[in-house]
């Protein structure tokens, strides 16, 4: 014979979107996004270094919590994605890195 519980869960939406912008959540997750510019900088190709010199975790935070890593090289877009230029043969000349990708699955983490 089954028995049927049913739960009603009021969430206080407030309590929960002060807990993202928290001190003890934002300093977490500035260690974690820490943790992604090192190993970006570290598995980033260098060519000329200036690529991986502008991988940074910008300041503060979005209004949900959201922390973000960027690389502002002129070029990054071009790293990260490639470009279509091919040669002669029809092989393409620029492949995508996928750096910052790459680099925020490799941190680690219980993300």
């Amino acid at each position: 014979m089954a028995t049927e519980v049913v739960i009603d869960v009021d969430v206080d939406e407030g309590a929960v979107r002060g807990l993202a912008v928290s001190d003890t959540v934002q300093a977490d997750m500035a260690a974690r996004m820490d943790a992604v510019v090192a190993v970006g900088q570290a598995m980033g190709p260098v060519d000329t270094g200036e690529y991986v010199s502008k991988i940074h975790r910008m300041p503060g935070h979005d209004d949900d919590g959201t922390v973000h890593v960027q690389a502002d090289a002129a070029h990054s877009i071009y790293v990260e994605f490639g470009t279509r230029q091919t040669d002669r043969t029809g092989r393409r000349i620029h492949l995508p890195h996928h750096t910052l990708g790459h680099a925020l699955d490799a941190s680690g983490g219980d993300h």
